[in-house]
């Protein structure tokens, strides 16, 4: 049986696998996050490609590539202008690579210097920001270390790029008009992309699990009966509207959230300074000097 992909099916293929790796990362199999950058690098690697295809079929191969590379120092031109120079003199790249059955692709980075002078016609400015490209070339020295040799990274770090990486591919494939990337999705992750698509919603869900891997790393090797123990609130932010304000050292109010940054609630529950029981301090008294957080039971007992 033979197995053939295109250049499209082959980066939807690899994109939707990362995305299923980042699930399963993301449910606790740390290791996966590894091969969410080898699959998402690849991914980009084959879309980035297949934009050199729409300026000409053979511009992939570092043998006609070389010769763009060349126009362009001998003219002191940017690649993109010393390509359509070459298209206008009729130069003929697929006469480049005859005769060679299997001659090798440029990188990403020979990529992306001619995708970074794409400008638009309007305004002027460029369609491959720069962050896409440092992003890009963040994953590409990850995906380096995971393949030749040992790693390390941040996970939250990658996360983060993985977002920027998949709204940068989605912008990209749609500007240049390479494909619907959303449509391309697999149904098994599609929730999984379009949390990544949204801004918004994937800094919320980065909050979210903040949140779980706070309370993970504080209830970590305590035995059940003691984790009664273990002082641990979840507050409504009042500033997002998230619950998402959980304890944190460096904060003045001992607690701080994890999408907005804020420390203030009035549901934060404070010690009476009289009677010494918990309370929000929002309900909270002040009588001044050493009796700032007076609890209701002790302004009046006689309700209690």
């Amino acid at each position: 049986m033979r197995i053939k992909l295109d250049m499209k099916s082959n980066a939807i293929d690899s994109f939707n696998e990362a995305l299923a790796k980042l699930e399963s990362a993301q449910t606790g199999d740390l290791k996966s996050y590894k091969f969410t950058i080898l699959h998402l690098s690849h991914a980009i690697e084959l879309v980035l490609k297949m934009y050199l295809q729409t300026l000409d079929e053979n511009l992939v191969f570092s043998k006609c590539y070389k010769k763009v590379k060349q126009r362009a120092s001998e003219k002191k031109i940017d690649l993109l202008a010393a390509f359509y120079e070459l298209e206008d003199d009729g130069f003929d790249f697929r006469a480049v690579i005859a005769g060679h059955d299997n001659p090798l692709t440029v990188n990403v980075s020979d990529v992306l210097a001619i995708a970074k002078n794409e400008k638009c016609g309007t305004t002027g400015n460029n369609f491959v920001d720069q962050e896409f490209i440092d992003d890009i070339d963040w994953m590409k020295g990850v995906r380096n270390a995971i393949e030749h040799f040992q790693f390390e990274f941040t996970v939250k770090e990658v996360r983060l790029c993985i977002g920027r990486l998949v709204r940068g591919l989605d912008e990209f494939s749609d500007i240049f008009s390479l494909f619907d990337l959303e449509k391309e999705v697999g149904k098994h992750c599609y929730e999984t992309f379009q949390v990544l698509a949204d801004e918004y919603e994937h800094s919320l869900a980065e909050a979210h699990m903040d949140v779980r891997e706070a309370k993970d790393a504080l209830f970590k090797g305590t035995r059940p009966k003691h984790q009664m123990f273990i002082e641990w609130n979840e507050y409504y932010c009042e500033e997002c509207n998230n619950e998402t304000l959980i304890p944190n050292d460096d904060s003045k109010t001992g607690y701080k959230c994890t999408f907005c940054g804020n420390e203030e609630s009035g549901k934060i529950e404070v010690d009476c300074d009289v009677c010494g029981l918990l309370w929000a301090n929002e309900e909270m008294s002040n009588w001044g000097e050493n009796l700032a957080h007076v609890c209701p039971r002790c302004v009046n007992p006689e309700k209690w």
